[in-house]
């Protein structure tokens, strides 16, 4: 059963074509073009991959890591991919933030690690890290800005009540 399955993905002004084709339904042949809209006549990306059919499942987990190591080199943010794919990519994606993580990824923050690269160590999506960090107190486009009570204070971890302060006054009866 022969097959032709085109997808094209505008990404800001550049636009990208991906075509996957099988004639035989023993291998598959993986075309990728792409474009600038202001210049559609000169190519940005192009190329060809033709693999065997059984071999699709493996080398789309090889393709997905080469270009998140590709990210992470070239310091670029990279959209979030299917659910499905989360996982796979992200190992960290889901599971809870351990203190030692926490006191790990401010450390990496404050010297100045990108976020692209701290969420590749962490294996989460750089999302998350900066959302742990707002949960934090940091703002993640302001490394040296620090909340007023502390990095990891235990405001974050406690309540009031429990860390010592002060009941509220009880409200007066009309005695």
């Amino acid at each position: 059963m022969a097959f032709r399955h085109l997808n094209e993905l505008p990404l800001g002004d550049k636009v990208f074509r991906i075509e996957l084709a099988s004639e035989d339904d023993l291998t598959v042949t993986l075309m990728l073009t792409g474009w600038s809209e202001a210049d559609p006549q000169t190519p940005l990306a192009c190329g060809q991959l033709r693999l065997p059919m059984g071999d699709v499942a493996t080398v789309r987990i090889a393709l997905n890591r080469a270009l998140r190591a590709l990210a992470l080199v070239a310091d670029v943010a990279e959209p979030i991919p299917d659910r499905d794919v989360l996982r796979e990519l992200f190992p960290g994606h889901g599971a809870p933030w351990v203190p030692q993580h926490e006191e790990e990824l401010l450390r990496r923050f404050h010297d100045g690690e990108s976020i692209a690269r701290t969420a590749a160590r962490f294996g989460r999506t750089p999302d998350s890290v900066r959302t742990k960090l707002r949960e934090l107190g940091h703002d993640p486009r302001h490394p040296e800005h620090c909340p007023p009570d502390g990095c990891l204070s235990w405001s974050r971890y406690a309540s009031p009540a429990l860390v010592g302060s002060a009941p509220a006054d009880p409200a007066p009866n009309g005695s």
